[in-house]
């Protein structure tokens, strides 16, 4: 930051604030002894020479007196104290003088060591507002590996700009197919388009294994739709026997096999992919693929278990079904679950070490100043803010599936009315109309946004809630739409999570000295017209690429929106890489975990079971989550078999087992002292169980 340069510099600003807190006669006395000050005790100490005799400054001595503060560097401040007591002891000056002079020196110095660009030791002052040092004591995040892979990610992806006009079309008509919703060739609704893209991806894997790594390789040219799935018509069948048929069919299916197991052979074995699930995704999407070239061929959707080629690939899916199945019963996956989950003792839990070891200290992080005090640059402070509130939504609340916040938007305009009972001054963020929100063919909503208000469900709140809006996620067909208040959480150093929202989304002030500083002119009524710049424009830092939606009707209201958490470099939407990228990195910052979004998921999950949830409660964290109590026990849930069998040994030992041969600390207390014991005792008992350990240890008893 800017800070003053001159001693000169100094004395301007404190004149400034002089002018603008009294009035015309109050200030001109002010100033008047001050110049005293300065320019005949204070500046003859640091060297300054008048021209003229006499006790009157003539006004070139004063311009030659400014010239040469002018020239002497504003950390001249912090040797004025010790430099006017010389020269009161010099010049032999009344005690009189020295009270008034000395007064309005003190007073200059003290409103200068009041202003945050004060010379003196800022990282002491600014304490409050400083950021703890940042931690990168475990090294680059890439040194963590999860798998036994070796070497970097293969990527044979056949990409957009590799692809012939002939298959890209046909390409381009597959997805037609799965997400449009009055589109023939398919039975039933449309597929969601993630799952559309993610069918399309698994496609472009297998035809750039065909050019790159089949033997033989197939010329990019030459890839077509047909040696993943061949095809085989109603009217090439007619021409041949039953036999024929047979044979035919048996050449397809022997080919499709062979395809389906060189490849998996590949995933294995080059790409060391050895999990079910990648098995299952990929099995999924050819599938996809096959009901749409055996469409015309069929009926009705039982029409397709007459097609060999596809009842192999339902016996490929029953079969890899099975061993996923099997994976989850044992909890297996091919990353090491160890370098995600955090390490916890007897005491704590998963959740309770990423609120106190990454939460907290990436919360810290927003401060803004640096270590030593000085301001941190707008960029850094919003960036800090966006990663520390990702944190927070997945912490502070049962984390959701990160897609929700990764496609959360916000409002940028607000055409409405202003509500009734809104101060002045009152933050509005609005929630657009329904009529102005995306929707789904069939006229459902499917966006999700943030927005500020003080009327939620018919109950009012008068300071106001942010509240998300979640429209289109994973299981809203089974759980519906979800409108959820965010909790506006407390912290001892007296700001709250809306506070930060607040500032990431718009910005803040500050007044903090510098050469370029302006007059406030914006909402907040208290700072209008007091002079400084914006600390950091929040999530504006990042250049989003905001969109609008332009109304069919020309009188209609305008409404703009942008993405919440963009990519900071880039404003664009995170893809989930880079979005749980943001999470690896910072957990293994402070834990040395690669914890992501996902496992955010299980640590919740995890978190309910350790502390004994009832099934009222298991039921409102499943539902808070997206899933059914079934899916938190069965895929989410990763207690350790010690802690699973923790609770049943508990009451075996407190039921089968209470008169043990070793004796009860409390009961020889008792015998030692007597009666006069007694109520000690009795109060000891009262305490919790760890409680009375720790008691008891400190007394050397146990």
């Amino acid at each position: 930051m800017d800070y003053p340069g001159s001693f000169f510099e100094t004395y301007e600003l404190f004149k400034e604030a002089i002018e603008a807190t009294h009035t015309p006669e109050q200030s001109k006395r002010i100033l008047n002894e001050l110049h005293s000050a300065l320019f005949h005790h204070l500046l003859p100490e640091l060297g300054y020479v008048r021209k003229s005799s006499g006790r009157k400054m003539s006004a070139a001595d004063v311009q030659a007196a400014k010239q040469f503060m002018k020239k002497l560097p504003g950390e001249t401040l912090l040797k004025v104290r010790e430099a006017l007591q010389n020269a009161f002891i010099k010049e032999a000056v009344s005690q009189a003088s020295r009270n008034t002079y000395g007064g309005r020196i003190e007073q200059y110095l003290t409103w200068c060591e009041d202003q945050s660009w004060w010379f003196g030791t800022r990282a002491a002052r600014f304490r409050d507002e400083c950021c703890p040092p940042m931690r990168f004591g475990n090294g680059p995040a890439w040194s963590l590996k999860l798998t036994e892979r070796q070497g970097k990610p293969l990527y044979y992806m056949l990409k957009i700009q590799e692809t012939s006009p002939a298959l890209q079309a046909d390409l381009d008509e597959f997805y037609a197919t799965l997400t449009e919703p009055d589109r023939g060739g398919r039975f039933g609704k449309p597929v969601e388009f993630s799952t559309a893209q993610e069918y399309l991806e698994n496609i472009r894997l297998i035809f750039g294994y065909l050019n790159k790594y089949a033997k033989p390789n197939i010329p990019k040219d030459q890839l077509t739709l047909d040696l993943i799935i061949p095809k085989v018509t109603e009217e090439e069948l007619e021409a041949l026997t039953l036999s024929q048929q047979k044979r035919l069919w048996k050449k397809k299916r022997e080919a499709l096999d062979t395809l389906l197991r060189n490849y998996f052979k590949f995933q294995r074995e080059l790409l060391q992919a050895k999990s079910p699930r990648t098995k299952l995704g990929k099995l999924g999407s050819i599938l996809a693929l096959a009901k749409f070239l055996y469409f015309s061929e069929v009926e009705d959707e039982s029409g397709y278990r007459q097609i060999p080629l596809i009842n192999l690939l339902d016996a490929h899916l029953t079969t890899v079904s099975g061993e996923v199945q099997e994976w989850q019963r044992n909890k297996q996956y091919v990353s090491d679950w160890s370098k995600k989950f955090p390490d916890v003792s007897a005491e704590e839990t998963a959740l309770s070490v990423v609120l106190n070891q990454v939460v907290e200290p990436l919360r810290l992080e927003c401060r803004p100043r640096g270590k030593r005090g000085n301001l941190r640059g707008g960029f850094a402070i919003a960036t800090s803010h966006q990663h520390y509130l990702k944190w927070a939504f997945m912490s502070y609340a049962p984390a959701r599936r990160q897609e929700e916040y990764r496609t959360l938007r916000i409002a940028l305009s607000c055409p409405v009315k202003r509500p009734e009972g809104l101060a002045s001054n009152g933050l509005y963020q609005p929630l657009p109309p329904d009529d102005q929100r995306e929707k789904r063919y069939d006229g459902m909503i499917q966006d999700n946004y943030l927005y500020f208000t003080y009327v939620h469900e018919g109950k009012v709140y008068p300071e106001g809630v942010w509240v998300l809006d979640v429209r289109a996620y994973k299981t809203k067909k089974t759980h519906g739409a979800q409108s959820i208040v965010i909790a506006n959480r407390q912290f001892e150093d007296g700001t709250c999570l809306y506070d930060y929202i607040q500032r990431y989304l718009y910005g803040s002030w500050t007044e903090e000295y510098c050469k370029t500083r302006q007059a406030y002119g914006w909402w907040e009524p208290g700072l209008r017209g007091r002079r400084g710049r914006w600390l950091t424009k929040g999530r504006m830092e990042f250049n989003p690429g905001d969109a609008c939606r332009l109304p069919s009707d020309r009188s209609a209201a305008l409404w703009t929106w942008g993405y919440v958490f963009v990519v900071a470099k880039r404003g664009t939407p995170a893809s989930a890489s880079s979005f749980a990228g943001i999470f690896r990195r910072a957990s293994y910052r402070f834990i040395g975990k690669h914890t992501c979004p996902h496992t955010m998921r299980y640590i919740w999950a995890t978190w309910a079971f350790q502390i004994g949830l009832s099934d009222a409660q298991l039921r409102s964290l499943a539902y808070a989550m997206g899933h059914t109590v079934e899916t938190l026990r069965k895929m989410y849930e990763r207690c350790t078999p010690e802690q699973k069998r923790r609770e049943i040994e508990d009451v075996i030992n407190t039921h089968l087992f209470q008169r043990s041969t070793q004796s009860n600390p409390l009961e020889e207390v008792s015998k030692v002292h007597g009666d006069r014991m007694a109520e000690v005792v009795e109060t000891i008992r009262q305490l919790s169980q760890q409680e009375r350990i720790q008691l008891l240890k400190q007394l050397k008893m146990v």
